[in-house]
């Protein structure tokens, strides 16, 4: 009697439970998992890449000038986006694609994306790493791509020199501000390791 009350009990439960993980698979909007984009014609995007500088003399012989990059990069695969920027006063266009910056992945589930980018000829590189979980959860795939994009930049200059310039005053002032663009960020290398 025990014994049937018992089984009652149990049965029900053995039959709804599982002894084999399930998988969460991660998808995509047209319903491609995390590992098919990433090995499948992949490519990031870069949204709203700004590219702006002042150049400031306080006195005609003392500069103070720096120049901004920034830009969204979304990830297709794992459908993430982190924010890169970056501020730096080398002179005279401030990126030469030398320097290599991290970017904020606070928002991404693991992985970091780096970018360097050449102001004078207008090239963007990026490195990013992102895991895919979708094939095995046991045996994540770690993809690692580098890619690279060319922008050419629409800006604008305004100049402004104080004719009576005296101590404590800005002397001459130099400002570029550039149209935002976008532009999809080719791969060139990408490697998995499971």
């Amino acid at each position: 009697m025990y014994l049937s009350s018992a089984l009652s009990l149990v049965l029900p439960l053995m039959l709804t439970t599982s002894a084999t993980p399930i998988s969460t698979r991660q998808t995509n909007s047209d319903d491609t998992s995390c590992s098919d984009t990433s090995f499948n014609n992949f490519q990031w995007q870069a949204s709203n890449f700004d590219f702006h500088a002042s150049y400031i003399f306080s006195t005609p012989a003392h500069q103070n000038s720096w120049g901004y990059a920034s830009f969204d990069l979304v990830n297709p695969a794992d459908q993430s986006t982190a924010h890169c920027s970056a501020a730096s006063n080398q002179l005279n266009d401030f990126f030469y694609g030398t320097v290599q910056y991290n970017c904020n992945d606070t928002l991404r589930q693991g992985g970091s994306t780096k970018f360097d980018f050449n102001r004078p000829t207008g090239e963007l590189r990026v490195e990013q790493s992102w895991t895919c979980r979708d094939q095995d959860p046991q045996y994540p795939i770690t993809f690692t791509a580098k890619g690279s994009a060319n922008f050419t930049l629409g800006c604008d200059e305004e100049f402004y020199q104080n004719a009576n310039w005296t101590i404590g005053q800005i002397y001459s002032s130099r400002t570029i501000t550039c149209g935002k663009v976008d532009s999809v960020v080719v791969p060139y290398e990408i490697s998995a390791i499971a």
